[in-house]
């Protein structure tokens, strides 16, 4: 037998071969191709489907978007291995690949499994809620969402901030909004040549007068400070947290009018000449 009748009788195999598995790659390339088609629809349908139970169930706000975020990965990686199941790679053998890789994956995702955890941290103990205004390290902001890798809080400008949760979790948070009402807590500079009295008669008059202050509390107007060109007092009253902005800014602006109307000196930098 020569050459070229070996060739041909293994072209004739291998043409013989193919046709037997064409019917197996046809199903392989129907089931990609219905994969690619339901995969959209049906992660888009259940993730509609878990916001309308969570919130049906009245559900933490920080803990439905968490929720939401994990089943989003979850369905993803279901969707994977029904990939790697239609072309004919065992699941098994594929989580023993992972497995063998084990090291290197787990110290490639080291930074991610510690914002997952810290996450979870941040759910159990509940630092802080949705709609709750914080200080971190990152900025100050309104908390908006809570993500499996990250919390998204939003600046007093607008700015959204995205901080991995793990920075939250093994930081100082200071949560601003824990209590119904907040200090307003300021610092109000007059000359040496006020009168001390009036002074506190003017600012004291001045938070009786906004409609913000919590007058039940008592107020504290006290002189701080002996500075190189002023007296600072410190002025300290209660608000609803809500109100705090609106009563800070009136009470600021009443204190340069009302300092004008009674010629109470507010200081700023000058220069006094002494010529001999």
């Amino acid at each position: 037998m020569n050459e070229l009748t070996k060739f041909q009788i293994f072209l004739e195999q291998l043409k013989g071969d193919a046709i037997k598995m064409l019917p197996v790659i046809s199903i392989k390339i129907l089931w990609l191709i219905f994969i690619g088609f339901i995969f959209k629809p049906v992660i888009n349908g259940v993730i509609n489907f878990a916001k309308i139970l969570l919130e049906k169930n009245k559900v933490d706000p920080l803990l439905k978007s968490f929720i939401i975020s994990f089943l989003n990965v979850l369905l993803y990686v279901l969707f994977f291995f029904l990939v790697i199941g239609g072309l004919g790679i065992q699941a098994t053998s594929f989580v023993t690949i992972l497995g063998t890789a084990g090291i290197a994956v787990g110290l490639a995702l080291q930074g991610s499994l510690s914002n997952l955890a810290g996450g979870v941290l941040i759910l159990f103990f509940k630092p802080f809620s949705k709609g709750d205004l914080i200080v971190t390290s990152s900025g100050t902001g309104t908390v908006e969402s809570i993500y499996i890798l990250y919390t998204v809080i939003v600046t007093l400008e607008g700015f959204r901030i995205t901080i991995p949760n793990s920075m939250l979790s093994n930081a100082a948070v200071t949560n601003m909004s824990n209590n119904p009402e907040r200090l307003l807590d300021t610092i109000i500079s007059v000359g040496y040549e006020s009168d001390l009295e009036l002074v506190k008669t003017v600012i004291r008059g001045i938070l009786d007068n906004n409609k913000n202050i919590l007058h039940e509390k008592d107020y504290t107007i006290r002189l701080k400070t002996h500075n190189a060109s002023s007296l600072d007092f410190v002025v300290r009253a209660w608000v609803k947290k809500e109100n705090y902005w609106n009563a800070y800014f009136d009470f600021m602006e009443q204190i340069v009018l009302e300092f004008r109307k009674h010629n109470i000196e507010i200081p700023f930098n000058k220069l006094d000449v002494y010529q001999k």
